[in-house]
């Protein structure tokens, strides 16, 4: 067994001088850059580039850091935004900061020409080179024409639309859609996110990804800052600066963000849809649970790799607001081995149809009345043969003289509503509902679980259990029966009307044992 080798890492300034990061220094020694070096476990939600990846059990390689972990002091940083406001790139008006990502600053511009606001991207070091420390390097340059010419060339409606690709103080700036909303991890800072909503975002950038490479591009670098939301609840992906072609498998050289990286990338394999599906599974996780898959420490590619390697957890008893086959669904993203994921963004989005939530739209009193005569039928007929035997003269008077068979006789007529529930536990549907195209929902907007199907069918049936009763109790018309009768079908009527009152006050048609179980009957639209 060979003997483990430490991954080299290194800063690499932007006039291509690269020194070690745990040397103790504020400025390149070439260039006179001020710096502020820090060790990669300073931040592992930072975008890096691998470079020279180990090949062999060994390990070793090198990682250099020369994108989100290179930044001045935070004041001196205010201040040069602050003198970027009011500039003019262009036809560009600078008027106020809105961020920060890997290689450069994001400021709010107007566009003068068409009078419309956009993004504006300009490489850090441009937005430095105001404090006379020159310009861009030109791999600096090379990154963020990458991500111009990559994202220009993907036209979608979950992807950040590039306008215009200009110059500043000769360093590349970029002008793109203004995104109104917040990014994937200010969401996720602010609480669990529901259902719907997880879904929705899953499936348009698995919608957008696909799109992606159908043109040989992979991003490399998907992770909750890269998305942005917007109020209508439109996702976009954005930040294609680590993005290749996928045919292009000569360059060992990747990027990304240790948190979300693919375990394969840390062994020097090629980036691959795979990859980017790891990326996504590790996003969609924090999405969901507000913590990710794995935790991830260490500042070496071998410690990060162990960190992947280790076994992902999930609550315990499942979440009711979470689709059963979420969880499946983000194991088989989660993968260890690519080969185990899906084989295309095709097959993610099919899986994503077969969890998908229902629909919103409340259904109708009428076909739900519709619907319930349907089932009161399907389960009086059940009842019939043996509420018929009871009026027979010689079965009266049998099972006056047999308690054990007038208790069997019961249990059959009581046995036809039991039966109706199992059908609905395991079905999760009823013949009815079915009939007139209606599903029984949570208030997560999931199809209801089996086990509350079953107690909801009961209560919805009560009308048929009071009905039983009044019957056998009128089988003793000159005897207490009669009041017992009348009592029992005074009953179903008033919880009958109570039912059907609460769907016409509800203002989104909740019955009264819909209120009681936290479900709701809506149009099933698959």
């Amino acid at each position: 067994m060979p003997e483990s080798e430490a991954t080299k890492i290194f800063h690499r300034c932007k006039c291509g001088a690269e020194f070690d990061v745990q040397e103790d220094m504020s400025e390149c020694l070439e260039c006179g850059d001020a710096i502020l070096p820090k060790p990669p476990e300073s931040n592992l939600a930072a975008t890096m580039t691998l470079g020279n990846l180990p090949t062999s059990p060994a390990g070793g390689g090198t990682l250099y850091l020369e994108n989100a972990q290179l930044e001045t002091d935070p004041e001196e940083e205010a201040r040069l935004d602050a003198q970027m406001i009011g500039r003019e790139l262009g036809h560009f008006k600078i008027v106020d900061p809105l961020g920060k990502g890997g290689m450069g600053q994001v400021f709010r511009a107007l566009d003068t020409s068409l009078r419309r606001y956009v993004a504006v991207k300009v490489l850090r070091s441009g937005v430095h080179s105001s404090a006379s420390k020159g310009h861009a390097s030109d791999r600096e340059i090379e990154f963020l024409l990458q991500e111009a010419v990559a994202q220009a060339r993907v036209t979608h409606p979950n992807i950040v639309t590039i306008y215009y690709v200009g110059k500043y103080e000769e360093d590349p700036f970029l002008a793109m859609e203004l995104v109104s909303g917040k990014t994937v991890a200010e969401l996720i800072s602010e609480g669990p996110m529901p259902y719907p909503q997880l879904h929705s975002v899953a499936a348009q950038m698995t919608d957008a990804l696909k799109f992606s490479h159908e043109l040989d591009i992979i991003h490399g670098d998907i992770k909750p800052s890269n998305i942005l939301v917007q109020e209508n609840g439109i996702a976009k992906l954005s930040d294609f600066g680590m993005a290749r072609r996928a045919s292009k498998t000569e360059n060992r050289s990747v990027g990304g963000t240790p948190r979300y990286l693919a375990p394969e990338l840390m062994k020097g394999e090629t980036p691959s849809i795979q990859s980017d599906m790891y990326a996504l599974g590790a996003t969609l996780f924090e999405m969901t649970f507000q913590r990710l898959p794995v935790s991830v420490s260490g500042a070496t590619i071998e410690e990060w790799l162990e960190c992947h390697s280790a076994s992902i957890e999930f609550p315990n008893p499942w979440p009711e607001h979470l689709a059963g086959g979420w969880r499946e669904f983000l194991l088989k993203l989660l993968a260890k081995n690519p080969s185990e994921r899906f084989d295309s963004w095709r097959e993610v989005d099919e899986a994503l149809e077969r969890i998908e939530p229902a629909t919103s739209v409340p259904a109708r009193v009428s076909p739900r009345l519709v619907a319930a005569a349907i089932d009161f039928g399907l389960v009086g007929l059940l009842i019939a043969p043996f509420q018929y035997l009871r009026t027979m003269p010689e079965v009266e008077a049998y099972l006056s003289q047999s308690t054990l068979t007038a208790a069997v006789l019961l249990l059959f007529e009581f046995g036809a509503i039991m039966a109706y529930t199992v059908l609905v536990i395991f079905w999760r549907q009823s013949p009815g509902r079915k009939l007139m195209q209606l599903r029984v929902i949570n208030d997560h907007g999931l199809t209801a679980t089996g086990q509350k199907m079953g107690t909801r069918s009961l209560m919805r049936m009560i009308l048929m259990w009071f009905f039983i009763l009044a019957n056998i109790s009128a089988q003793d018309p000159d005897g207490p029966g009669m009041v017992a009768a009348i009592f029992a079908l005074s009953c179903a009527a008033l919880i009958t009307i109570a039912d059907i009152g609460a769907m016409l006050i509800s203002r989104k048609g909740k019955s009264l044992h819909d209120l009681i179980f936290r479900t709701g009957v809506v149009l099933d639209t698959d």
